[in-house]
């Protein structure tokens, strides 16, 4: 059965990038009818915080995003790495190091200077076991290093294809810290051994880590797990999404009013040609294929997001839509008029000023302002207001047309920014039976207000 796992590292808020992480991870084992996992990877002691777990957890669950078992945390999990790694020490497949910063420092000088990348020499490799006793006699920090074999690596990505590693690419890497924790390859490992998981799904940056993983499943003589590597999420300058590229908080998305649905629905399909783009969670599940995802990064954009919220939007019921505006049932008909307008919910929200609203917006006033004879016709529109306050649109319409003999459309945007207090908006023929009359004539007086300070 597929086994699949997402894991975070709770050292700030969920962002857009994992978020992907974990959507494709739960596609892909909902699709297999397999088990998904949720892993908190919290072994950096100085920056993960609880209060981060929490929010991470609370992001997945706002998501929708459930988990068959977890959250296992590694912190609770110490004695089990110590324990692992003891077993490769027995096996002479990792030593103890006693080297020190500055002697680690050095060794970094001469392999630089050489024109060579930084690594470990070996020095500790062959300590005798009574040194080694007495190095721990005398109290001296150690860290276990694995013992790399010095041979190539080979596998094939489920998404990038066959990558092969030299044979001198992963020296002899820490697997235990000085601290007792275990670093996070050795942790990552063990813990994907232990639980049973049979696909790795993550981002690229962490290919680099694949090799020393697949080795410490060979220490342990098991099979390692297939492990795909999905493109990153960049920004329009090619550089991986941070916080200089706007909004990437799952957080922030929500209060921007981003529907769960069309956040998933847009991180489910990036990377990934698709016949339909607009779907629901059942849809990508019935859709998902891990090897459609493309091995090229994919640059975030906000208005294809924007545009499949406008599309949930439209689609959503009522009763939804309303729990997700945090708006009562009395709202219903006013929210079902302004659903086809808006992109997001905020903008729904910022919306249903149009039938209660005061005030007349700048973009409105500078339209009506340069029309000829726009203080009368204001005139004239209160009179029919105020006097026959259940007329027709379409009377009013004609009414006003007929009068200053305007065009249709000229006719239309004028009332639209009488009526609504902007320029542009929902179908006004829909709308208008919806619409405060107290708030049209309130409109009026800061339109001649307006005037009058021209």
């Amino acid at each position: 059965m597929v086994k699949v796992r997402f894991a975070p590292s709770p050292t700030g808020n969920l962002h857009i990038g994992n978020a992907r992480t974990a959507i494709i991870n739960y596609l892909f084992a909902r699709k297999e009818k397999g088990i998904f996992c949720l892993r908190i990877e919290d072994t950096d002691m100085e920056r993960s915080r609880r209060d981060y777990e929490s929010s991470i957890i609370e992001d997945l669950r706002w998501l929708g995003i459930h988990w068959d078992e977890g959250p296992l945390r590694q912190t609770e999990r110490l004695d089990i790495y110590k324990e692992y790694a003891e077993t490769l020490i027995e096996k002479g497949l990792a030593y103890r190091c006693f080297c020190t910063k500055e002697e680690l420092e050095q060794m970094r000088k001469v392999y630089l200077s050489r024109g060579l990348p930084p690594r470990y020499n070996g020095k500790c490799k062959g300590l005798s076991k009574d040194t080694i006793a007495g190095y721990i006699r005398e109290g001296r920090e150690f860290v276990i290093r694995f013992r790399s074999p010095m041979a190539p690596v080979k596998y094939t990505d489920l998404i990038h294809g066959k990558i092969d590693f030299p044979y001198d690419h992963v020296d002899d890497f820490i697997i235990i810290k000085s601290d007792n924790i275990p670093s996070y390859n050795f942790a990552a490992a063990v813990d994907d051994m232990l639980t049973g998981i049979t696909h790795v799904i993550r981002g690229a940056d962490h290919i680099s880590n694949t090799p020393k993983q697949i080795m410490l499943f060979y220490a342990f003589e098991k099979e390692p797990p297939l492990y795909g590597h999905h493109s990153l999420l960049v920004g329009q300058d090619k550089k991986p999404l941070s916080k200089r590229h706007g909004v990437t908080g799952i957080k922030e998305f929500k209060a921007m009013g981003i529907l769960r649905e069309a956040l998933i629905n847009y991180l489910g399909t990036t990377g990934r040609p698709m016949e339909k783009e607009v779907l629901t969670i059942e849809g990508l599940i019935d859709t998902f294929d891990l090897s459609s995802l493309s091995p090229s990064d994919s640059i975030f954009d906000i208005e294809k997001l924007l545009w499949l919220n406008k599309e949930h939007i439209k689609t959503m019921p009522i009763e939804r839509l309303l729990d997700e505006a945090g708006l009562s049932p009395d709202y219903a008909q006013r929210v079902d008029a302004l659903r086809e307008n808006a992109r997001t919910i905020k903008e729904l929200k910022e919306l249903l000023t149009i039938f209660d609203g005061k005030t007349i917006d700048e973009d409105g006033i500078s339209y009506i302002s340069q029309r000829n004879g726009i203080k009368d016709m204001a005139d004239s529109i209160e009179r029919l207001i105020k006097d026959y306050p259940n007329l027709d649109f379409d009377y009013i319409l004609e009414e006003i047309r007929s009068r200053y003999r305007l065009p249709k459309k000229e006719a239309m945007i004028l009332l639209r920014v009488i009526f609504t207090g902007k320029k542009n908006g929902p179908p006004l023929r829909d709308i208008f039976p919806l619409i405060l009359k107290d708030s049209i004539l309130a409109r009026l007086i800061c339109l001649k207000e307006r005037l009058s300070q021209d």
